[in-house]
């Protein structure tokens, strides 16, 4: 937990191991991410790099012409703009690969989509948001909801909220003094001891349900995985959307299929580890 929130700092602690090159190369990246939230761009200018990495234009030319010829982004040359390049996706399918989580998880993710053929996630704790791993989209999900990859402030996801209720004391407090409680809609809970109550609920039931916190429209409700000592390190979540649903069928229903869902996996994850 330490280590995501370290994703806030700019300048890390005194460390001789530490190559602030490495970061500065990940920070040009970064920007894509935060052109496409702040300007809604997929494409950028040199400039617009510059400003949204933090780094002057000459630090930004040089990182940017290296990932360029390593592949990692493109540029087009009528409009001399940049762009992630394909190979970017060598790091999600490596870490996907690589874990074990992910593996354990799909095929019990897929099964619960069928069962009301619904959006079934998995999230993940990084640093102050939760980030959705592995994502098995409803056919009528709008594009960026297919994705994994999204990250949404964890005070304000029903999955972010059932990890926090079964984390750590430390971790908790760490989580919600460094969030910044913006509204996402206009029904999105802001106040942070409405929030903690909203954890407490959940610890108590096993499970959140949030309706419209994230996503106008959204009824969203998640379960935690959990390890041998209750704590949770991912959780399962299903959104459904009014008028298509109410809250009523969505206690009736979901719920104890994202729960169901979620002790499955947590069972399967360590009987075969």
């Amino acid at each position: 937990m330490e280590a995501g929130l370290q994703e806030k700092r700019r300048k890390p602690g005194p460390d001789t191991l530490y190559v602030g090159s490495v970061e500065k190369a990940f920070d040009v990246l970064k920007a894509f991410r935060a052109g496409q939230r702040d300007l809604g761009l997929s494409d950028l200018s040199l400039s617009q790099i510059s400003h949204l990495s933090g780094l002057d234009k000459s630090a930004s030319q040089r990182f940017t012409n290296t990932l360029v010829e390593l592949g990692y982004l493109e540029k087009d040359r009528r409009t001399r703009r940049y762009r992630p390049a394909v190979r970017l996706l060598d790091f999600a399918y490596t870490y996907l690969v690589c874990n074990r989580l992910a593996e354990v998880a799909m095929p019990r993710l897929i099964e619960a989509s069928k069962v009301y053929g619904t959006t079934v996630n998995l999230c993940e704790l990084s640093g102050t948001d939760i980030i959705y791993t592995l994502r098995i989209p409803h056919q009528k999900e709008y594009f960026r909801a297919t994705l994994p990859g999204r990250r949404i402030p964890a005070f304000s996801a029903s999955g972010g909220i059932v990890i926090l209720a079964h984390s750590p004391a430390d971790t908790l407090d760490l989580v919600l003094e460094h969030s910044e409680y913006r509204p996402i809609t206009q029904w999105t809970v802001t106040d942070p001891q409405a929030v903690r109550a909203r954890i407490s609920e959940a610890l108590g039931n096993g499970y959140d349900l949030g309706v419209q916190q994230s996503l106008p429209h959204e009824i969203s409700t998640a379960a935690p995985v959990l390890n041998s000592e209750g704590k949770a390190f991912a959780a399962v979540q299903i959104p459904v959307y009014m008028p298509g649903w109410t809250v009523e069928q969505v206690r009736e229903k979901i719920v104890p299929l994202v729960m169901e869902t979620a002790r499955a996996i947590s069972g399967s994850y360590f009987a075969e580890g």
